[in-house]
C-alpha cells in the first residue's frame, strides 16, 4: 500500500521531496540508517569500498580512484558531492549518472523502507537520504567496486557507516565547517581521521605536522598502516594550459612518469594518492597503462574547467583553495588581462578569501554576484570590502546570468574570465551556458 502511494510521483517531485530535506537532524541517525540499510538487506555490504575524507581534493581523488579502476575493467559505483547542476550526478555506475527512472525507482524503495519503519516519526538528513539511495543502487547494479566521499567530517559521516573499507583515503585538511568539526586543525583532523578502521590502510597527504600526528595516532590506536604522501614526493617534470607531467617517487621505478587533464597543480597529491591506493589494494592486476589512461580520462567538473575559450571556472570554495587559484591566476596574468567573478557564501572565510584575490596582478576588473541559496553572501558586501582593497574597478550584479553576460561583453577575446568561489555559482554557470560549450 505504501509503495504504491509512493510511487505515484514522478522524478521531479522524487527531487523536489529530497531537495526539501533539511540537511541537519538534532536525531543521532547513523543507528536509524544502520535499521534502514539492514531492511534494504544490507546494500552497503555488497562491494568493495574505497572511503575518502579530507577539506580539498576528496572528490578529485574519488574521480582519479574511480577512473584507475574504470581502466583495469571493475565495474564501479561512485557517490561524491555536491552536485553542479542536477542531482543525478552525485550517484553513478561506470562512469555513468544514474538515470531519471533509476533514482525514482531506488527513492521508492528507500522511502518505502522508511515510512515502513518509522511511519512519518524519523526522516533522514538530506545527505543520508542520497547515501541510503547510492548504496542501493550500487547494490542493484552489482558493482564490485564503490569509491565513497564523506559529505562533513568523517566520524560521524553517514558513509562511515562501512565498518570494512578496502582503503581510507584522507586528502588535505585546514580549516572549514569549524561551526561543526571544531575551531582547531586538531579537531577537525580528529574529524576526518574517524574514517580509519581497524587493519585497513589509510593513505594520507601528510605536509602539515599537526595533521600528521593526529591521523598516525589514530592509525596506531587502530592497528591500520599508514602510507603518507608529501609535496616531495612529487616532482613536477613539465605543464601546459590543458595538462601537468609528473612522477612520484616511491612509483618511478615500477611507473614511470605521469600525465593529469588538469592545469593547478595540487591535482598531482590527488592523483598520487589514488594512484597509491589503488595500487596498494590491486598491487596484481595494476598495470602502468591502467594508470596512465585512467588518469587520462578523468573528469572532475568545476576545477579549474575550461567551460568556453578563456572562460574557467573553479570552485575554490575555501581560503586553501582561493590560495591555490590565486597562484595559478598569477601564473596567467603574467602574459594576459584578467576578469575575476567571485561569488561565496557567507559561512565562508569571504573576507580573507577575497584578501587573497586581491592580491592577484594585472586583473582588469572584478565582479560580483549572489549565488540563488539561502546562505549566499549579499552582492553589497562583497563589492564594498573589494573596492577597499583594489585598484581595479569592483562591478555588482543581481544574479551571475547578468555578470556573465556583461563580463562577455567588456574582455577581450585573449584575455581570461575566472569564475570562482561557490560550487554553488559553477553549478549555476553551468546551467546558464546549458553544456553548450565552444568546441577549442
Amino acid at each position: 500500500m505504501i509503495l504504491q502511494k509512493v510511487k505515484a510521483m514522478n522524478y521531479n517531485e522524487c527531487v523536489k521531496y529530497i531537495l526539501d530535506i533539511p540537511k541537519f537532524n538534532k536525531i543521532k541517525s547513523n543507528e536509524n540508517c544502520y535499521r534502514i540499510l539492514e531492511r534494504l538487506g544490507n546494500p552497503h555490504k555488497k562491494f568493495k569500498v574505497f572511503h575518502v575524507a579530507g577539506t580539498n581534493g576528496k572528490g578529485s581523488v574519488c574521480a582519479f580512484i574511480n577512473s584507475i579502476l574504470l581502466s583495469m575493467g571493475k565495474s564501479v559505483g561512485l557517490f561524491t558531492s555536491p552536485h553542479l547542476v542536477k542531482i543525478n550526478e552525485r550517484v553513478k555506475v561506470d562512469g555513468k549518472d544514474i538515470s531519471d527512472e533509476d533514482f525514482c525507482e531506488t527513492f521508492f524503495k528507500v522511502k518505502t523502507v522508511i515510512e515502513e519503519l518509522y511511519g512519518g516519526k524519523y526522516l533522514p538528513t538530506f545527505f543520508e537520504y542520497i547515501f541510503l539511495m547510492a548504496v542501493t543502487y550500487f547494490s542493484d547494479k552489482n558493482v564490485e567496486y564503490a569509491v565513497l566521499e564523506v559529505g562533513m567530517g568523517g566520524r560521524l559521516d553517514a558513509t562511515n557507516i562501512i565498518e570494512n573499507p578496502i582503503a581510507t583515503i584522507i586528502t588535505t585538511i585546514s580549516m572549514d565547517h569549524m561551526e561543526i568539526l571544531g575551531d582547531t586543525i586538531e579537531k577537525i583532523a580528529g574529524e576526518k581521521a574517524g574514517i580509519i578502521k581497524k587493519a585497513v590502510p589509510v593513505f594520507y597527504f601528510g605536509d602539515n605536522i599537526t595533521v600528521d600526528k593526529v591521523i598516525c595516532e589514530k592509525a596506531e590506536q587502530t592497528g591500520a598502516s599508514a602510507i603518507k604522501t608529501v609535496s616531495e614526493d612529487i616532482t613536477i617534470l613539465g605543464k601546459n594550459n590543458k595538462a601537468i607531467d609528473f612522477s612520484i617517487s616511491n612509483m618511478y621505478d615500477r611507473y614511470g612518469c605521469f600525465r593529469i587533464p588538469f592545469v593547478m597543480e595540487y591535482q598531482t597529491v590527488n592523483a598520487a594518492l589514488a594512484i597509491n591506493a589503488v595500487n596498494y589494494v590491486l598491487a596484481d592486476e595494476l598495470k602502468r597503462k591502467h594508470i596512465v589512461d585512467g588518469l587520462n580520462k578523468t573528469i572532475w567538473q568545476g576545477r579549474m574547467e575550461e567551460i568556453k575559450k578563456n572562460i574557467y571556472l573553479d570552485g575554490a570554495h575555501n581560503y586553501e583553495g582561493i590560495e591555490q587559484f590565486v597562484k595559478y591566476a598569477n601564473e596567467i596574468s603574467k602574459d594576459r588581462s584578467i576578469y575575476i567573478l567571485f561569488s561565496v557564501v557567507k559561512e565562508k572565510e569571504y573576507n580573507l578569501m577575497m584578501d587573497l584575490i586581491a592580491e592577484i596582478k594585472n586583473c582588469k576588473g572584478y565582479l560580483v554576484a549572489p549565488v540563488q541559496n539561502a546562505r549566499a553572501l549579499v552582492v553589497e558586501e562583497m563589492s564594498s570590502y573589494l573596492k577597499q582593497n583594489v585598484n581595479a574597478p569592483v562591478y555588482s550584479f543581481s544574479d551571475l546570468k547578468e555578470a556573465v553576460t556583461y563580463a562577455e561583453k567588456i574582455k577581450d577575446d585573449d584575455e581570461v574570465l575566472f569564475c570562482v568561489g561557490s560550487l554553488y555559482m559553477v553549478g549555476e554557470i553551468k546551467a546558464i551556458f546549458g553544456g553548450n560549450y565552444d568546441k577549442f
